[in-house]
């Protein structure tokens, strides 16, 4: 047809019809200003940010808090030296089966530069976590906008992703910092490459900057291994040939690459850990359980985008699948099959897109192959979701541009469960204040989970110091599960540290320390009968009960038991660094020097941060008059903390032994002025 002929028809049909004409012109997406685009970004960021202020108030929680920031040996150096030899280990190891060192590495910057103590410090924290989630909010917005999305469909769909209360374990848990760094650097990657993708000019420098942020998001957590298939799935969307070999295979191939490096690296890791495939009567299932496992998942997850019903840290796996897993398991295929073929017939370009950003970015999450403590997270969602909620904006432009008599019901609508879900975020947030908010909800909704009773305790013992609790606890994690050596030992760990803190001023304390360290002693001869028991004993696990009975007998005076306890932990697990401690301080009481310097240097090439292990071993040194190694074990405990009087005052006792009597006056001094006591033999 003409184009003179063209103009007539439709010339034709504004007489035939000029509202349809007037609504389809006044409908048409028009682009939206740069100044339009940042004015109505803000305004998500701050509505966002209103939302997750309560988040700066959080604490850190005893769930691998500790084992990624709190106690992370390679970050211990960074709370008073920047040490590029801990950051080479940051990016060569991994933490408790993950490889995610970019948002260790940020925890390094976040200690060196603004928290020091980061137990006494957790809002610099929770604010890294909050900021990066609103540019990842701010990112979405400018990808539905460049997917096509008019002003309100983009502001909408990105409002959802931000306050959504399916976000709230990704921000508030300062662990996941891993989600959301992930986040921004996949979300930027996507916008370069739609930037790719949509111009002719410059198409080298976004390929580039596309790939280089990809880097740094496979950096930040695993799941970045979807960015190839999402952006296939953008292919798709964008009409692009994207089954052809070009475009499916040598553009993308740097990404297959990396995805398939990170891949094997995590799973590497993971094995080392034992977190994949562990050997646990309740993960025993068969494969078509784990099938149906990972069905459940994900019907769950569609469901709660809509209603997020029933949130919990902590979603334990059945002792028996549920008759809906089963279920899950031929309804799920069977629809996905049908929607996809319904959807192709009918060419529903946004709907096949919509699946598939959200199929591929959470399919390796559904738990098929067992790793972690849950069959379900919320924070699996952080980016698969982004596909839903471009779907929903989609249908509300579509329902606003096309059904005008109902703009205002669907407003107020869209309006009302936006507020249903800042109240639901708000409310979910609050079960991250600490540990013990965490536990206590978990507890409350599966009430016969060792985990949330096991961590519960830990978190009255080392938190609360409310020993009676966690000894409730502790035997409550033991009734429902009683073949688990390690809550022996922790449950005779709270007998222990509860004699420690018994004041033995009277008669009648004494005798009750002595009574809670016998309790202590018989529970780790328990730990060890159950350890042994299980048939499955693990030198860790096993030195740890072994090394802890050791202490314990030291306690009550029984330095013969103890020093064969601690020897033969450490025979099983020689890489307990308590043990060599533990045996230290009985070979110091034997005046046995020598074997206690071997101790410290044992303990340092495990834990080489501990300033008061090289003082230790520098007051040894003394006592063997090897002062000028003394010397340089005091100048490190120094450079490390120099807030304690007792570092100078040995150093200057060595300095004096040597005759370094300026270096001795020196140190004399900075006790003085530190309002320490200077013993008198060094004031002489």
């Amino acid at each position: 047809m003409s184009k003179k002929k063209d103009k007539l028809k439709r010339a034709a049909e504004r007489q035939q019809n000029p509202q349809a004409a007037q609504l389809k012109s006044k409908t048409k997406y028009q682009p939206v200003s740069n100044k339009q685009h940042w004015f109505i970004g803000l305004l998500i960021v701050l509505i966002t940010f209103l939302v997750f202020i309560p988040a700066l108030s959080l604490h850190f929680v005893n769930w691998d808090d500790p084992n990624n920031l709190l106690e992370n040996e390679s970050l211990k150096t960074f709370s008073y030296e920047w040490n590029w030899a801990a950051v080479k280990t940051i990016f060569t190891s991994d933490v408790i089966g993950n490889y995610n060192p970019l948002p260790v590495f940020s925890f390094a910057i976040e200690k060196y530069f603004f928290a020091q103590d980061p137990v006494a410090n957790p809002f610099i924290f929770h604010l890294t976590n909050v900021w990066m989630h609103l540019i990842c909010t701010l990112m979405v917005f400018f990808l539905f906008s460049k997917l096509g999305l008019n002003k309100t469909a983009s502001f909408a769909g990105a409002l959802l992703f931000g306050i959504h209360p399916m976000r709230v374990e990704s921000v508030a848990w300062v662990t996941e910092r891993k989600d959301v760094l992930y986040g921004l650097f996949f979300l930027a990657s996507l916008i370069t490459y739609l930037n790719y993708v949509q111009h002719e000019k410059g198409k080298t420098k976004w390929y580039v900057v596309t790939l280089l942020l990809s880097v740094l998001s496979y950096f930040s957590k695993v799941q970045a291994v979807t960015l190839p298939l999402t952006m296939v799935a953008i292919d798709f969307f964008m009409k692009r040939k994207w089954s052809s070999p070009k475009i499916l295979i040598a553009e993308k191939l740097p990404w297959w690459i990396l995805s398939l490096v990170f891949g094997l690296i995590n799973i590497y890791f993971l094995r080392q850990q034992k977190s994949i495939d562990v050997d646990d009567p309740v993960l025993a299932y068969s494969f078509v359980d784990r099938l149906a496992v990972g069905s459940l998942s994900y019907a769950t997850y569609l469901a709660k985008l809509i209603y997020p019903y029933l949130m919990s840290p902590l979603y334990p796996y059945p002792k028996k699948l549920p008759a809906e897993a089963y279920a899950a398991l031929v309804i799920v295929p069977i629809a996905v099959i049908a929607f996809l073929v319904w959807a192709f017939k009918n060419k529903k370009t946004t709907l096949i897109f919509a699946w598939a950003f959200f199929t591929f970015n959470v399919m390796f999450l559904l738990q098929i192959l067992a790793a972690g403590q849950g069959f379900l997270a919320d924070r699996f969602t952080y980016i698969a979701y982004v596909g839903l909620f471009f779907l929903l904006a989609k249908g509300y432009e579509w329902v606003i541009q096309n059904k005008p008599q109902m703009k205002m019901g669907v407003n107020v609508f869209a309006g009302l469960y936006l507020l249903l879900f800042i109240f639901l975020t708000d409310k979910q947030i609050k079960i991250w204040q600490n540990g013990g908010t965490l536990w206590e909800y978990v507890k409350s909704t599966f009430p016969d989970n060792t985990t949330a009773w096991g961590n519960g305790a830990f978190y009255y013992r080392e938190e609360e110091k409310d020993f009676a609790k966690a000894i409730e606890y502790y035997t409550k994690s033991i009734s429902l599960d009683p073949d688990r050596s390690a809550v022996y030992n922790s449950l005779a760990k709270t007998y222990f540290d509860w004699s420690l803190a018994t004041d033995i001023k009277t008669p009648a304390g004494i005798t009750e320390r002595n009574r809670l360290a016998q309790l202590a002693i018989e529970s780790y001869v328990n730990a060890e009968r159950q350890d042994s028991i299980a048939g499955k004993k693990e030198a860790k696990t096993t030195g740890e009960i072994i090394i802890n009975k050791g202490a314990a007998y030291a306690l009550v005076g029984n330095l013969d038991a103890s020093l064969n306890e601690l020897t033969r932990g450490l025979a099983i697990d020689p890489k307990n660094a308590n043990g060599y401690l533990n045996r230290s301080l009985i070979y110091i009481n034997r005046n046995q020097n020598e074997l206690a310097i071997k101790d410290y240097d044992s303990y340092l090439e495990i834990k080489p941060y501990n300033s008061d292990i090289y003082y230790e071993r520098g007051v040894c040194k003394n006592r063997l008059q090897k002062f000028k190694e003394s010397i340089a074990d005091f100048d490190k405990a120094i450079s490390m903390k120099n807030t304690q009087p007792l570092y100078f005052i040995e150093r200057a006792r060595a300095y004096k032994a040597t005759g370094n009597a300026l270096g001795a006056k020196n140190d004399i001094a900075q006790v003085q002025r530190m309002g320490g006591k200077v013993p008198p033999d060094l004031l002489q």
